[in-house]
C-alpha cells in the first residue's frame, strides 16, 4: 500500500475535479450493494457509479480525459475505470470488506474531495479522503469504504490495472 499526496499536477487535478464535481456531466448509476452480491439491499449499503472503462470497452468519453492519469500510474493494461459516489446518509456508515477482482492487480483510488470518509484496509490502516491523494494497493486484498458526514458526497476515481 502506498499513499501519495498532491499526486497529480494541480491544473490537471482541478480540470478533473471541475468535470466530476461541478458540471453534472455524468450519468450516476445506483448500486444497491457496495461490497458483495450477498449484501442486504435494505442495510443502507449503497452507492453510485459512473463507469468509463470496463470489459475491454470504453463506456464513456471521459475515459479520454483520464489518459494523463493512466500514464502517471504506468498503466499497461486497464481493467476498469470508474467514479464512485457515496452519499452523506446522515450518519457514518462503514461498508463491508470486498475485493475488486479475485486475482492480484494494481488498484488506484484518487480522492476527488476532502471529507471525513476513508478507505480501510484489513490491517487496520485507514486512508482518509483528501483531495488529490492517491491510494495505491493490490485490489485483490480485502478493503472497505465508508460514507462521510461532513460533506454532501464523497467521490473517488477508481482505476484497476496491470
Amino acid at each position: 500500500m502506498q499513499v501519495i499526496d498532491d499526486a497529480l499536477d494541480r491544473e490537471y487535478f482541478e480540470h478533473l475535479e471541475k468535470q466530476m464535481l461541478h458540471q453534472n456531466r455524468f450519468k450516476w448509476l445506483f448500486q444497491e450493494k457496495v461490497a458483495t452480491p450477498e449484501d442486504d439491499p435494505n442495510d443502507e449499503q449503497f452507492y453510485f457509479i459512473s463507469s468509463f472503462y470496463h470489459h475491454l470497452m470504453v463506456e464513456d468519453d471521459f475515459y479520454y480525459e483520464l489518459r494523463p492519469l493512466f500514464d502517471a500510474l504506468g498503466v499497461k493494461a486497464l481493467l476498469r475505470a470508474r467514479a464512485i459516489m457515496y452519499m452523506n446518509q446522515g450518519k457514518f456508515i462503514k461498508h463491508k470488506p470486498h475485493v475488486d477482482f479475485e486475482y492480484s492487480h494494481n488498484a488506484a483510488l484518487l480522492y476527488m474531495n476532502t471529507n471525513n470518509g476513508y478507505t480501510g484496509m484489513m490491517n487496520d490502516d485507514k486512508v482518509e479522503s483528501v483531495e488529490n491523494r492517491i491510494l495505491l494497493h493490490d485490489g485483490s486484498i480485502p478493503h472497505y469504504s465508508t460514507t462521510c458526514t461532513d460533506t454532501c458526497k464523497r467521490i473517488v476515481l477508481a482505476v484497476n490495472y496491470f
